[in-house]
């Protein structure tokens, strides 16, 4: 998919930080996100790029081309969490013929989580952004549901989003309890629009295969029908 001019100009405006440089990842697909059902989240920042001038085009490309992504960036991104997340995206693709899209609860990118608190003082408008980007991604692409990966991003987006989800389940907060439910709360977006939220474990468990995760996928399997 090649990217309109205007969607590259609303990516423009989510990448850049208040320095005008590259510091926030807005999020991945291989595809058109304003076709993707699912979005796929997780709390933990995604590892800094270095991203020039010249470079900001090939990198907006990336973002819906993920094997353009993996030749740029492939390196850098492979930790553990991005891996089982990549493959559980792949399964969703494979067992459900669905394309998700992977966003993080903040787009700014960070080496640790110990870094993007620090971002909190140091540079607290960048840090907000990172949140919101989220959110306006959500509101912009229209998802119908929203997988949440690791207990950590269960608890931000209940803090976050805490007035305008409808919670089936407050009294769980393990992930691995919310996996046996499915959907386990209702997302009010601005237009009234409602996303369906479903939990899991850390992606960075998932591994090759997922077989820890097989009532989880029954779960999202009978969601998606």
């Amino acid at each position: 998919m090649g990217v309109s001019n205007g969607f590259n100009r609303k990516i423009n405006e989510w990448i850049l930080s208040k320095e005008g440089r590259v510091a926030f990842r807005p999020f991945l697909v291989n595809g058109n996100p304003y076709k993707s059902r699912i979005f796929v989240s997780g709390s933990f920042p995604h590892p800094v790029i270095e991203v020039d001038e010249e470079e900001r085009e090939e990198y907006i490309e990336s973002l819906v081309d993920t094997e353009l992504w993996d030749n740029f960036y492939g390196e850098q991104m492979g930790t553990r969490e991005n891996k089982g997340t990549t493959a559980f995206i792949q399964w969703l693709k494979e067992a459900c013929g669905e394309t998700a899209v992977h966003v993080n609860l903040t787009a700014l990118m960070a080496d640790s989580a110990k870094k993007l608190k620090e971002y909190s003082k140091e540079s607290p408008e960048d840090y907000e952004k990172g949140f919101r980007i989220f959110q306006e991604a959500v509101e912009e692409f229209q998802p119908e549901f929203l997988i949440l990966y690791g207990s950590d991003a269960v608890k931000q987006f209940r803090k976050r989003f805490g007035d305008a989800i409808l919670d089936r389940y407050p009294q769980l907060e393990k992930v691995q309890d919310l996996e046996e439910y499915g959907v386990f709360a209702d997302w009010s977006l601005s237009n009234g629009r409602k996303v369906q939220v479903i939990a899991c474990r850390n992606l960075s468990y998932y591994g090759k295969m997922g077989e820890a995760f097989g009532t989880f996928k029954e779960r999202v399997k009978e969601a998606l029908v």
